[in-house]
Formats: C-alpha cells, structure tokens, sequence
C-alpha cells in the first residue's frame, strides 16, 4: 500500500478501496488487452488481520477493530475492482479473488473443541467466503465481534452487493489443515 494511503487511514479508510478501484481501472485499460484473467484481492485475510490485528505483518498494527475494518474495506475494494476492471477492460474480462482457505479441525470430540474450531473457520473461511458468494458476513462471526468491537458500522448501504457482484473464478490459496 502506498505510504499516503496508509498515512490517510490505510484499509481501515473507505477511501483507500475507493482509490484501490481506480487503480485496478488504469490497470485494465492499460493491460486489459493482453490479460484477460484479474485477481482483484490475494489473501486480504492476512493483510487484515496479519498487518491490523497480530501486527505481524505490514503495517503492524495491532487493533481489532481497526483489523475489522481493513477486512471489510478489502473485500469493498474486491467488489468496487471487479466492476471496474470490467467496465474499463477493452478485452474480456475474467475477474476473481484469491483467498488462503483451510479445513479447520476440532483437536477433540470434545464441545470446547468444536466451537473453536467453528470460530476459527468464522474468522479464517467464513468471513471472506460469506460476503463474496453469499452477499453477508456469518451472524455467528458478526455476533462474536459486536460483543467484542462493538456496531459493525464500517459496513454501509449497498457494500454486500458490491462485494458479491458475481466472479468468474475463486482462487484458492491452500497451504495445511488447521486443528483446533
């Protein structure tokens, strides 16, 4: 992310998805007649909550609201990207996203074990897969982060549908199961 952008609030800022849409505009006016296949977003789980909220990644913030707002905007910029890559595109235009996704595991039978595994797969899976293919984010994960964060009031009118404008394609970044 450029220095200014993240000086002016970084993914937790609208604006930063709003001029992620431009940029991937220009791209595909320049580009859009030698690429035909875009991934708008790689991983934005990591960069939401990698770089907003362990901070182990850049920018290294650690802030759980401020990680939830990144991830929201990430995924506004995916659907404000993926309309623009099309409208601007002189080519045809396969769009889609690439999420790092993983099979999450209870370490037991035991009830303890399941509902983590059921919150880890909220805050890994769901959280990125609901919005894009089912237009909302999973009322369980919503629920937990409310508790803890408070209103999700970063999510405005009409930024569900944007997000889940149809793909053509979803890229899936698969490294281990995950028990826990």
């Amino acid at each position: 992310l450029p220095q200014r952008l993240q000086e002016g609030g970084g993914w937790a800022a609208r604006s930063t998805a709003e001029r992620f849409a431009e940029y991937a505009a220009v791209c595909a006016e320049a580009l859009g007649a030698l690429v035909g296949t875009w991934i708008t977003q790689n991983e934005p789980w990591c960069a939401a909550f990698l770089g907003h909220q362990t901070g182990t990644k850049a920018p290294g913030i650690r802030d759980w609201p401020t990680a939830i707002a990144a991830s929201h905007h990430l995924l506004l910029s995916h659907g404000l990207a993926t309309s623009a890559i099309r409208s601007a595109s002189p080519g045809p235009a396969d769009v889609g996203i690439a999420l790092n996704l993983a099979p999450i595991r209870p370490a037991s039978g035991s009830e303890e074990d399941a509902a983590a595994a059921l919150r880890q797969d909220g805050y890994l899976n769901r959280w990125f897969l609901d919005p894009v293919l089912r237009g909302h984010y999973p009322q369980d994960m919503v629920e937990l982060y409310e508790r803890h964060v408070g209103p999700l009031d970063v999510v405005a009118a009409g930024d569900l549908e944007l997000i889940s404008a149809p793909i053509d394609f979803l890229g899936v970044n698969y490294y281990n199961p995950i028990r826990v």
